[in-house]
């Protein structure tokens, strides 16, 4: 807050010659009560076991009560209080009611505000706290009655902030750690995205058509596309005749070409294409100049390229194949995370700009082949995530994924075709969430001084700064979420995360990616862990976005859980044990671990 408000606040305590009615009276909060920034549900919510909040996690109806009307902001405490006018109120000046809210233990002033009502809010207390609040009411620059009253904000964690435009913010204080110790609130803050994600534009299918098909290329492939989804279409008739499906052995042995990017960029399509057609005649040596190396499936058919780094690749995985006859072959496969496949040249499936969609198993996304009897060349583009670098290929000839091969094959063609058309124009940076109210909370009252930016460099293009401004010290690192912090990527991201905290002058810290859940909730639970917090707590923190997320897929089973065993090839006996055998390995020193727990746990005599 503002320290000229609160030496106003301090003037309006010393004036003079004040007149005290006895008419002002506090109403709410009643004296000592207790005041919760959560919602009846949420607190039901995180009293519940693990398998029960789980239940609820994946239960939509229940994702929006945890939501409720504020979508996941915390409440308010209102303070409201009554003042009879005297009998000679009509010549007296109209009364004003200077508001304000201190700390108590240590008297700290958090809360001001002047008003003409009767009633105030005030948000983002502390948790665990008592508190003074003071009503004065004022006329003609006099105080003329005063009323005071304790209340004690709960002692529930998380503590859930209202940040403004900014969501999904909580401090990671507030629980116990170490030998019952506090975590100190008010040093670090998690958070959605301080912008959002810069945005690609495109050309319209008609400037590409009018600008970039001087040869009529792109209606060419536009007229095939359509075609071929006609052909499937009528597959799909009552009386269609359907060439057969055949058997479509796919090994787990691949060629692996690793071309230079560069070159790639300029010719790849092309080459994916012309490798697709090979067939009996073999695949090549060498592929864009580049020599080829052997990659084998495990039992889950998941071939291990390497270690992410952002788009990481390409990786060119080829196979030739035996078909027993002419027909189609249904395929099933995924990547982790951007991919794209052909065979007889043409490319079935393009996942190159959004990525796989989900987490990559062989069985993730259905694909029919043409086959021609004898050996048909299949040939896989696949660039990493952020987290991952795999792919994933099998038959897929069980009867009822054959049955839904063609109207599959039919929204694959459909895709292909409008990405034809998917030429990037340029980009816009992301929009700021920051605006006066929240960026004066942020700032002025929280203090950030440091912003960690765990979002990948094509999420913050544009971006040469914090949008909190030149005063905040914008740190971008790239981070890896769940199992990918094990990876060598990703431990190399979280070292540089890591070294922030180690900074005394860069407290109070506010880390996030784009929605403060998956990349953010990695590194949250591993300083949490770090700082000695319960295992079921730092499952809270990270369950504690589905009070603004309503993804199906934020699940703690398919998520959390990634991250949790990730670490169980440390040794330890608790998390909390295998946590910080991961951070040593990382080149930190026990020395340096103990200034960390010690700078961020409050004193075991603490009294608040």
């Amino acid at each position: 807050m503002n320290s000229s408000v609160f030496r106003v606040a301090a003037a309006f305590a010393a004036s003079a010659l004040s007149v005290f009615s006895g008419q002002l009276s506090l109403v709410s909060p009643a004296e000592g009560s207790e005041q919760s920034a959560l919602t009846a549900v949420q607190r039901e919510f995180l009293s519940m076991p693990r398998e029960k909040r789980l239940e609820w996690m994946c239960d939509e109806s229940k994702r929006k009560d945890l939501r409720g009307p504020r979508r996941g902001k915390p409440l308010p405490v209102v303070l409201e209080w009554s003042d009879e006018a005297p009998a000679d109120a009509a010549a007296r000046p109209r009364r004003t009611y200077n508001v304000e809210v201190r700390r108590q233990f240590d008297g700290l002033p958090v809360f001001h505000c002047t008003t003409t009502g009767n009633s105030a809010k005030v948000r983002n207390l502390e948790i665990g706290r008592v508190w003074t609040w003071t009503v004065r009411a004022m006329e003609g620059g006099r105080v003329v009655d005063s009323a005071s009253a304790t209340f004690r904000t709960a002692d529930e964690t998380p503590r859930v902030l209202d940040a403004g435009a900014v969501p999904n913010m909580r401090d990671i204080g507030g629980r116990v750690g170490l030998d019952g110790r506090r975590v100190r609130q008010g040093l670090v803050f998690r958070t959605a995205g301080l912008n959002s994600n810069a945005t690609t534009t495109w050309y319209t299918r008609e400037e590409l058509l009018d600008t970039m098909d001087p040869d009529g290329s792109l209606a060419k492939k536009e007229a095939e596309a359509l075609e071929w989804e006609a052909g499937l279409r009528k597959m799909l008739e009552k009386d269609a005749v359907i060439a057969p499906a055949v058997r479509f052995n796919i090994g787990r042995e691949w060629t692996a070409f690793r071309p230079d990017p560069e070159t790639f960029a300029a010719d790849g399509d092309k080459a994916l294409l012309e490798a697709s057609k090979l067939g009996a005649t073999g695949l090549p040596e060498k592929f864009l100049g580049v020599a080829g190396e052997t990659l084998s499936a495990n039992d889950d058919w998941r071939v291990n390229i390497g270690e992410p780094a952002n788009r990481a690749g390409p990786v060119v995985l080829m196979q030739i194949v035996e078909a027993d006859a002419d027909g189609w072959a249904t395929i099933s496969c995924g990547a982790d995370w951007y991919w794209a496949l052909a065979s007889d040249g043409r490319i079935h499936a393009d996942f190159r700009h959004e990525g796989n969609g989900q987490a990559v198993s062989a069985d993730n996304h259905l694909l029919m082949l043409p086959v021609r009897k004898g050996a048909n060349a299949i040939v896989a583009c696949v660039y990493s995530g952020s987290a991952g670098w795999a792919w994933c290929c099998r038959e897929a000839s069980s009867e009822p994924l054959v049955a839904k091969a063609i109207p599959a094959a039919i929204a694959t063609s459909e895709k292909l075709r409008a990405n034809l058309f998917s030429r990037e124009k340029g980009f816009m940076p992301g929009i700021s969430r920051i605006k006066p109210e929240n960026g004066n909370f942020l700032l002025e009252t929280l203090g950030i001084r440091t912003d960690i930016d765990l979002r990948t460099p094509e999420e913050c293009r544009g971006m040469e700064g914090s949008p909190l401004g030149p005063s905040v010290n914008w740190i971008h690192v790239s981070s890896a979420a769940y199992a990918g912090m094990q990876k060598e990527w990703g431990r190399e991201q979280f070292t540089k995360v890591f070294a922030v905290f180690l900074d005394p002058t860069n407290y109070p810290i506010d880390f996030h990616c784009i929605a403060g859940r998956d990349r953010t909730g990695a590194v949250a639970m591993i300083l949490e862990a770090l700082l000695g917090v319960d295992e079921d707590e730092m499952r809270k923190d990270w369950e504690t976005t589905v009070f603004q997320d309503g993804d199906m897929r934020f699940t703690t089973d398919r998520l959390y859980e990634k991250l949790v065993s990730g670490f169980d090839i440390w040794p330890g006996d608790t998390i909390q044990k295998r946590v910080e055998t991961y951070v040593l390995s990382l080149g930190f020193t026990a020395e340096q671990i103990e200034w960390f727990r010690s700078f961020m746990l409050e004193p075991p005599a603490s009294e608040n």
